[in-house]
């Protein structure tokens, strides 16, 4: 990112870029920067966007061969090709047509072996998402293999970058930079209830994050009143919310809320997989502690921030060691009754959430 930023301030560009990785947002915000940056968004002389699987390589090379008109640069974009897919990966999406996953690494080899001999004029942009986001889910299998051609290719000629999913403390910067800008303060609690109601996907932050600054007004201050009033909370926030219930054994309150997102039409199992994670992170949790850990370690080794580790402290703390084990083991012996067909999904997560609050497993 440092490298990528520097080329766009210092308009000196490399011949290819990819940008790839789980964070779509910034991958879109460098896609734009770097286009602006290159030839402008709406020079549509000297730019070429190809968004498709299917490439027909030879109008590509044409494009890329050619000369810039009455500009220092021209631009072609590629994405979402699958080009950097590795071949197993290739397979599992294209299972039903071996022609295809062969003429796609043939494709991919002759794209490879091309790089070298873009000209100085051009740049080459290729952007990649993982598979399952672009078929509109959320974390899906990335679609860059390192240990291909065309990565190494693209790597030695050009400046390949991988955008991750961002922890709670660079999302937290991000967030009181952005407020900062409009002279905007937010007070740590509000902050914290923040960022556990958006969780960490930066686009629906940024959406988040809009609201709050048009909220607050110029040299405005926001509270946790503000927050909880204005914001959208995800799902794994709610259910953050109701595994702290469920830990102080408030199981009917726990079940209410649970009911709730029934009604928003969330998915019983991604509601028992969210619970299940956090009873694991309890788990370690409770070793650090055991350990004589506290936050700072809990942070360091469960990759949480401040706020996170804190009330991870406070909800396995209802626990002993033992039970939060035995419950861990329970939630995965149900999970596997679900997918062996002898339990349904709603009962299964209603099961989890009643023997949790009760903090036995049997």
């Amino acid at each position: 990112m440092i490298l990528l930023r520097k080329d766009i301030a210092d308009k000196s560009f490399r011949k290819v870029y990819l940008l790839c990785g789980d964070e779509d947002y910034l991958v879109r915000q460098y896609k734009h920067e770097l286009i602006n940056a290159v030839v402008g968004s709406e020079d549509s002389m000297n730019l070429n966007i190809h968004r498709s699987e299917s490439l027909d390589w030879g109008v590509v090379q044409d494009e890329i061969m050619s000369m810039p008109f009455f500009a220092d640069h021209r631009m072609v974009v590629l994405e979402d090709t699958r080009l950097f897919m590795s071949r197993k990966a290739a397979k599992d999406v294209d299972s039903s047509d071996s022609g295809a996953q062969e003429d796609s690494e043939d494709l991919s080899a002759q794209v490879a072996s091309f790089i070298p001999k873009i000209p100085d004029s051009t740049v080459v942009l290729f952007v990649e998402q993982p598979d399952e986001k672009k078929a509109g889910g959320k974390k899906g299998k990335i679609s860059v293999d390192k240990r291909g051609k065309l990565y190494k290719a693209v790597s030695k000629a050009g400046l390949a970058a991988e955008f991750e999913s961002q922890d709670a403390q660079s999302l937290s910067r991000w967030v009181a930079g952005r407020l900062a800008g409009e002279k905007i303060r937010i007070t740590s609690g509000a902050m914290e209830r923040f960022l556990q109601m958006t969780g960490n996907d930066m686009s629906h932050i940024n959406t988040e994050t809009e609201k709050l600054i048009s909220y607050a007004g110029t040299g405005g201050v926001i509270h946790l009143k503000d927050v909880e009033e204005i914001t959208s909370e995800i799902l794994e926030g709610k259910v953050f919310r109701m595994i702290d219930m469920i830990a102080r054994q408030e199981c009917a309150g726990a079940l209410s809320l649970y009911n709730d997102l029934l009604q928003l039409r969330e998915s019983p199992g991604m509601i028992s997989a969210l619970i299940m994670k956090q009873y694991d992170r309890m788990m370690l949790a409770k070793d650090i502690m055991d350990r004589g850990g506290g936050v700072p370690q809990i942070m360091s080794e469960l990759k949480l921030a401040d706020w996170q580790a804190r009330q991870l402290m406070g909800q396995s703390r209802y626990y002993t060691m033992e039970q939060v084990r035995g419950l861990t083991e329970e939630c995965v012996r149900i999970r596997q009754l679900v997918q062996s067909g002898r339990m349904e999904e709603q009962l299964a997560a209603e099961l989890i959430i009643i023997k949790c609050s009760s903090g036995r497993s049997a």
